[in-house]
């Protein structure tokens, strides 16, 4: 399943968190990010 946040896929979570969290950094901890992923990424 792929996971699709800001425009960007990747085909796993992990891998959409691991490169999208450096935007998100001053933010938020990586944590939040991970929840927030997890919660508006849209999959397919």
């Amino acid at each position: 399943m792929a996971y699709k946040l800001n425009g960007a896929k990747f085909p796993t979570l992990e891998e959409l968190v691991e490169a999208l969290y450096p935007l998100y950094a001053d933010k938020m901890s990586e944590e939040e990010f991970k929840k927030y992923a997890e919660e508006n990424a849209e999959q397919s």
